[in-house]
């Protein structure tokens, strides 16, 4: 059994660990600031230090949305970018009459590139 994770999901869940991290360390300081009483030494650096951790949360919170969306846009245009190459590709192989083993492997290669971006396609829609 293989358990090793590829580099990208390494990332995706060293991302995810991280903002899980930040946000609950924030979460978990707020009912303390709230029902403890700051000595009047270390107001100042309690001050900003929960400054800095709701930054840091927040800017976790922010990256990984912003990230999911910027990433489902992306592979729409990328399908769309595909479809529209494979479309292109497959006309000009119809109007030079392509019939030798090149036409043939670029023909072979239009029609996975079509059913990766069909796939690509069902994928967004679930």
């Amino acid at each position: 059994m293989n358990d090793r994770r590829n580099p990208v999901d390494q990332i995706e869940w060293t991302r995810n660990l991280l903002a899980f991290l930040l946000v609950g360390a924030f979460i978990s300081c707020l009912p303390v600031f709230c029902f403890k009483a700051i000595p009047a030494g270390n107001k100042d650096i309690v001050t900003y230090m929960v400054g800095q951790l709701s930054g840091m949360a927040l800017m976790a919170l922010g990256f990984y949305f912003v990230n999911k969306v910027g990433q489902d846009a992306l592979d729409a245009r990328r399908a769309d970018n595909t479809g529209k190459m494979a479309e292109a590709v497959t006309t000009a192989l119809k109007a030079t009459g392509a019939t030798d083993v090149a036409g043939d492997a670029a023909q072979a290669t239009v029609d996975a590139a079509q059913q990766a971006a069909d796939e690509i396609k069902g994928e967004e829609t679930q």
